[in-house]
């Protein structure tokens, strides 16, 4: 029997953009616009530099509610803090998941690690459902020793959150979305992934060429794939290394201005009086994970 092979919706390439105090990032896809294609996941950006001017001027102090944020570091470090009370050091190969839920201020302030000034890594928002809007707020890090690594023929798997796939538990404890997130190595070969139904999977090379049910991405294109459930076959033209999501769509109506995402309007008013007047932390004791 044919297997269903899972079709291509997009590809987005981003654009450089800056963000926070000036940092200079490449926001692969980040909008209202772009969500119904995207869905659970909200924006993607990628920081890529070797030149410390570029990142130190940081992401200080800012709030955020209703959703999600994982940051991957590759290379480099971020020193993170929060109104809650963590403090964090992120160093290469590590994730960071932070729950904003009912609301949280922190601030990410990137730093050059040692002598190498080259700083890379992606942070990802994934949206809340309306009934998890307001949950407790959450810091989740995970050292990189902690991560689960699976090996399949000439492909290896490190997971980062394994969602609904079979590869052996989550590295991230009680994540309030079933999300997937691997990072891939593969040399010239067909590697093959299961894609459900009312899901979004994302793909996004970081070294070599691949080729995705017949359709080439190059480093850095972010391939978003149709909701419907088949396979992914995934052929590395050539050694390389990518990214791979995937989330549970939730089909819900949002509201996004700037750093807050919710269902209304009139919820997104009531946050920016919470703000003016001093009542946005709604929860003083937060889950440290």
């Amino acid at each position: 029997m044919e297997q269903k092979l899972v079709k291509p919706l997009a590809i987005f390439r981003g654009n450089e953009v800056r963000d926070g105090a000036g940092v200079k990032i490449r926001r692969i896809f980040g909008s209202a616009e772009t969500y119904h294609l995207t869905d659970p996941f909200l924006l993607l950006d990628f920081f890529g530099s070797t030149n410390p001017e570029e990142y130190l001027s940081g992401f200080p102090w800012h709030p955020h509610r209703g959703i999600e944020t994982l940051t991957y570091l590759l290379h480099g470090k971020v020193e993170h803090e929060d109104s809650l009370g963590n403090t964090g050091t992120l160093r290469a190969g590590e994730i960071q998941w932070m729950t904003a839920g009912s609301g949280i201020f922190h601030q990410e302030m990137p730093e050059q690690d040692g002598e190498n000034p080259e700083m890379k890594g992606f942070q990802l928002w994934i949206n809340l459902e309306r009934n998890m809007k307001f949950a407790k707020p959450t810091y989740r890090y995970i050292d990189v020793k902690k991560l689960k690594m699976h090996r399949d023929g000439m492909t290896d798997i490190k997971v980062i959150s394994s969602g609904s796939t079979s590869y052996g538990g989550s590295a991230v404890l009680d994540n309030r979305q079933a999300v997937t997130y691997l990072d891939i190595t593969s040399d010239s070969e067909v590697f093959q992934l299961r894609k459900e139904e009312n899901f979004t999977s994302i793909i996004i090379p970081l070294e070599g060429k691949i080729d995705v049910n017949g359709i080439q991405v190059a480093p850095l294109e972010t391939l978003i794939l149709d909701k419907k459930d088949g396979f992914l076959n995934i052929k590395s033209i050539q050694k390389s290394r990518y990214l791979y999501l995937s989330g549970r769509r939730i089909n819900e109506q949002i509201a996004w201005y700037g750093p807050v995402v919710m269902n209304t309007w009139d919820e997104i008013r009531d946050t920016f009086r919470e703000l003016e007047n001093g009542t946005f932390v709604r929860d003083s004791s937060p889950l440290f994970i």
